[in-house]
């Protein structure tokens, strides 16, 4: 049990940052909970550019968004994400307030990126969590702005973590093989392109369906497992 103390942490990290977020949804922080989410959109471009500009593959890449893509539109993992956080804010009585864009954007930013596959494995097989707490203590702040200009709906987002890196971790020893530092750099980079469209996105530039982008992430890895079998 104790390999799932990270993703304990992390989840934890978000319910109590979406807390706190709620609390400044308050009118007389409003303006400023506003432009701080703006600030942090443009924050999220700019990691998000960063881990991009260091693409070394760009061919194989760009064949695995396109492809992924592809699944992604054709299963429409963005509308089934609405409809889930439409559904729990239904269950709870809510009206408006950008509860299930809040939920989508949420999850998103908590499941893209490289930590979060390095963090499998560190909890799975090292039981070592260092992985899984920074990126909890990232998250968490992550919500406390994302909840300021969504609402409650960016907590439900933690059930996801929960539930995606708990499977991960559980699934860790036979990811493990096809983990290499090179796929993992390739999915993450294919990911930082996406945290663009994310931050384009939160700032009300764009309406991109990046939720329909992430089977991409998990076309290296798939990619790694059949040719170590051929």
């Amino acid at each position: 049990m104790d390999i799932f103390l990270g993703v304990l942490a992390n989840t934890g990290l978000v319910i109590l940052g979406t807390v706190i977020g709620c609390i400044f949804r308050s009118e007389k922080v409003k303006r400023i909970a506003e432009r701080v989410f703006q600030l942090f959109a443009l924050f999220v471009i700019l990691m998000g550019a960063e881990g991009a500009m260091g693409i070394t593959e760009p061919i194989k890449a760009l064949i695995f968004m396109v492809v992924g893509t592809a699944i992604g539109e054709l299963i429409d993992i963005d509308k089934q994400l609405n409809r889930l956080g439409a559904w729990v804010q239904k269950k709870l009585g809510g009206k408006g307030g950008g509860f299930s864009e809040g939920f989508v954007q949420a999850v998103l930013l908590f499941c893209i990126g490289s930590m979060t596959f390095i963090g499998a494995l560190e909890s799975g097989i090292q039981h070592v969590h260092t992985t899984y707490y920074t990126k909890g203590a990232l998250d968490g702040i992550s919500s406390i702005t994302l909840a300021a200009t969504y609402g409650v709906g960016v907590g439900l987002s933690a059930l996801f973590v929960l539930v995606y890196q708990g499977l991960l971790v559980a699934l860790s020893g036979l990811l493990e093989p096809v983990l290499l530092p090179e796929v993992v750099a390739l999915s993450s980079q294919i990911g930082s392109l996406f945290l663009i469209g994310i931050g384009f996105n939160m700032l009300g530039i764009t309406k991109i369906k990046v939720a329909n982008f992430l089977p991409a992430m998990f076309l290296p890895m798939i990619w790694q497992a059949l040719s170590s079998l051929f």
